[in-house]
């Protein structure tokens, strides 16, 4: 709960594997330099195209992040290319077996009893991460029953929240037409207006 500086180096849609995701790594090599990275955090589709266990060593683990890795907390949402392989229901697939997420609130927050959705703090800073893909993203449900919990409980004075469908979008994807963009902003967009949210990050577009 006391002021740390915190540096987390973020990457969206980067599970491609190619030259283009290289240049991306060594961009970010070469600014931090011997600097300490205290967490990365992926918003989703870590590994293209379906998510497998085959996709997610070539894209995140070999000749890719692993330098990073070796020393470096990786925190996670599921995008929907790690979901054509996982199921965030049972807590199956390559995604749930290669990460593992606070589900009973072990690192900070209210547990949430899943790793398709958690939280955790890092010094001053509360971290939420969603599931934009196949949990349900109804103000009913129970995700948002869990996240207005878990607001209402921190007391950290940053909040950090992310998942992988951005609220607002008209790049690749379109925000106004697509149902998981347009929930997740209809539904989340206000609650976290209302509870003082700070940043919310997404990939997708």
């Amino acid at each position: 709960g006391i002021e740390t500086p915190l540096t987390a180096w973020i990457l969206g849609d980067c599970g491609t594997g190619t030259h283009n995701a290289r240049k991306v790594r060594n961009a970010y090599y070469d600014y931090i330099g011997t600097q300490h990275t205290d967490m990365m955090l992926f918003l989703g589709d870590n590994a293209y195209n379906d998510g497998t266990d085959a996709e997610y060593q070539t894209a995140l683990f070999q000749h890719m992040y692993g330098d990073k890795l070796k020393n470096t907390v990786a925190w996670s949402c599921m995008g929907n290319h790690d979901g054509n392989s996982a199921n965030s229901s049972t807590q199956t697939g390559p995604y749930y077996d290669i990460f593992t997420f606070p589900k009973q609130g072990e690192c900070g927050g209210e547990a949430s009893g899943t790793e398709a959705y958690y939280s955790y703090d890092f010094g001053n800073v509360h971290f939420i991460v969603l599931d934009s893909y196949e949990t349900d993203r109804s103000v009913n449900g129970a995700m948002y029953q869990w996240c207005e919990d878990d607001l209402q409980s921190t007391t950290a004075y940053w909040i950090v929240a992310y998942w992988h469908h951005p609220a607002y979008s008209k790049g690749s994807h379109d925000s106004d037409t697509e149902t998981a963009l347009k929930q997740m902003r209809e539904n989340f967009n206000p609650l976290f207006e209302d509870y003082g949210v700070d940043l919310l990050l997404s990939g997708h577009s």
